[in-house]
């Protein structure tokens, strides 16, 4: 009896070894929290060219921070909502938000992050709304509405009531302007970006 349960286990190792798991098998992977506040190093997936953006042109941001194995090969996307090309003493301006995040599984999750630059000026489209708000639009001052597509606001001037509504979204973004009047901004493909979370998030 002894030797008969020692052949079973044997046929059972044996059985494993030969066929293992399919690879169709659920396989189930811990989330992960990453904190407000938590900077994640990216490199710019193409070349920009401020003369030939335009409104709603989509960019990419690669994730290539190595502390975060679980964001391996993911990417952030980001829109043009701006383009100002220089203009007399006018610098050329870039104006961007960011949206979501890309891993690499497939999934695609909401991001509220900004870019850390020095040549990034940061902007807030809720904190805009939330100013906005406070303004009467009895007394003639702008109005308007949320629209959709990258940009969160359009204005308008004149009297009557507000149609104002709250952005949906904590996306965030910046203004990039030219270091040199008369001159396009341009940014190469693989330009270190280092990119800030505003609010937690949790992956996959």
């Amino acid at each position: 009896m002894y030797r008969t349960s020692l052949n079973k286990v044997a046929a059972v190792v044996l059985a494993t070894s030969l066929f293992p798991a399919s690879a169709g098998a659920t396989t189930f992977v811990t989330s992960q929290t990453y904190k407000a506040g938590t900077r994640i190093a990216c490199v710019l997936d193409e070349h920009l060219d401020s003369s030939k953006l335009a409104y709603g042109d989509k960019f990419k941001l690669q994730v290539v921070d190595v502390n975060f194995p679980a964001l391996h090969g993911a990417k952030i996307i980001g829109y043009i909502t701006d383009v100002r090309q220089p203009h007399g003493v006018d610098r050329a301006r870039v104006g961007f938000m960011l949206t979501s995040i890309h891993l690499s599984n497939g999934e695609k999750k909401s991001i509220s992050a900004t870019v850390l630059s020095k040549r990034v000026v940061p902007m807030n489209p809720t904190g805009q709304y939330a100013s906005r708000q406070q303004l009467s639009p009895m007394a003639g001052v702008p109005y308007g509405t949320v629209t959709p597509g990258p940009i969160a606001w359009q204005m308008r001037i004149g009297n009557g009531p507000s149609s104002v509504q709250s952005p949906a979204s904590q996306n965030l973004g910046g203004y990039v302007y030219a270091t040199s009047n008369g001159e396009p901004i341009v940014v190469n493909a693989g330009t270190p970006v280092t990119v800030e979370l505003s609010a937690n998030l949790t992956v996959p």
